[in-house]
């Protein structure tokens, strides 16, 4: 049977209802209060307006491939990049991963204009400013699926700074060991898909052969590197993030959510406390399989979150407006997030969401347990 061929409706910008929220692109640069010091002195951290940076496309070579071979990003629908100021003063450290490091923040201006949702900034670690770049594109390809499936974006800023600046959240590390955490986590994820060796049947020589996984993997990254420039135009702004700055830091404005997944509860339970105080909808929504659209949702765009875990779902903010999703036709309670990750493929959406699918059963089935699991 031939594959599905699955597209986004025609009318899916036309879906989405305007908003009276600020646009976000309104701020070319931001002003945090509470995280940098300079001889010991709190200062202002000012940042500007930076560039993203393009992820290597991900060539499926299984022949399951859209027929149109990638799904292009439509024109944004956001006015145009606006110069406004946002100012901020951190409150609490929310959590902390392999980019940097998650705050809250009160917002101090702008105090008119359009609505502001409650925000939290996403700062890099120490050399990590390229990994939020790439976590900053993917915000912005995922434009129409902000308010929908993810939380809004409200920019990616960043400064370099001076030798006597200090972030005291900073992590110690060296330029070395970075990069050590780079290869690290790439041969992670290597061993992840393929072991060293296997056996695969050679149709030229008519007979199975050891093959070794780990450098067809090489070359097959040799080959996304090369075919890249075939489909992103280069960026050389962007491309100067990609270089190790000791002081260069970026900053991810992002729409705050809401709790996480329950634990140690049934899904009935869940299913029902939300139905009966929180979401009142005409029909049962089975919050399972919310989640389970999300990635749908990423997968209509040819996106694969990678980093399936419980701590990446987060439940929709109640502080503003809920947009209907274009591909499944009602408004999501639940939202993913954290993308550094992520992966752009040429694959369906039921290929490119079935591994999605797969580890959430493990995490939901675990859940009820008290126990958190995950795959990144």
């Amino acid at each position: 049977m031939p594959e599905e061929v699955e597209k986004p409706p025609p009318t899916l910008l036309t879906a989405m209802p305007p908003t009276s929220l600020m646009p976000q692109n309104a701020f070319s640069s931001i002003e945090i209060e509470g995280l940098l010091k300079k001889n010991d002195q709190n200062v202002m951290l000012t940042c500007e307006r930076g560039a993203s940076i393009p992820t290597n496309p991900l060539y499926d070579g299984s022949g399951r491939v859209r027929p149109d071979g990638f799904w292009v990003r439509p024109p944004s629908k956001l006015p145009a990049p606006g110069n406004g100021t946002l100012r901020v003063i951190v409150k609490d450290q929310l959590g902390q991963g392999r980019v940097g490091t998650v705050y809250s923040v009160n917002i101090v201006s702008p105090e008119e204009g359009p609505h502001i949702p409650p925000l939290v900034i996403k700062v890099s670690d120490r050399y990590r400013s390229a990994k939020l770049a790439r976590e900053a594109w993917f915000y912005e390809e995922m434009e129409h699926l902000q308010g929908v499936s993810i939380g809004r974006c409200y920019g990616f800023f960043q400064v370099e700074l001076t030798e006597e600046c200090e972030v005291p959240n900073w992590r110690k590390i060296s330029e070395e060991s970075a990069e050590e955490a780079d290869e690290e986590e790439r041969c992670s994820l290597r061993d992840s898909v393929w072991s060293r060796e296997s056996v695969r049947y050679n149709a030229v020589i008519g007979q199975e052969e050891v093959i070794d996984s780990w450098k067809e993997y090489e070359e097959q990254e040799e080959d996304r590197n090369r075919r890249e420039a075939a489909f992103f135009t280069p960026n050389p702004a962007a491309h100067l993030t990609f270089v190790r700055k000791h002081h260069l830091i970026s900053v991810l404005v992002l729409e705050q959510l809401g709790d996480h997944l329950p634990v140690g509860v049934t899904l009935e339970g869940i299913e029902y406390v939300l139905q009966l105080f929180r979401y009142r909808i005409n029909h049962l929504i089975r919050f399972r399989q919310d989640v389970y659209d999300l990635h749908e949702d990423l997968g209509m765009l040819g996106i694969e979150a990678v980093d399936v875990h419980w701590r990446n779902i987060l439940e929709a903010s109640d502080t503003s407006e809920k947009l209907v999703c274009p591909y499944h036709g009602y408004q999501h309670n639940w939202r993913l997030i954290d993308f550094d990750l992520a992966e752009k493929t040429d694959r369906p959406m039921k290929q490119a969401a079935k591994t999605a699918h797969s580890f959430l059963e493990t995490i939901f089935r675990n859940l009820v347990e008290g126990i958190i699991v995950g795959w990144d």
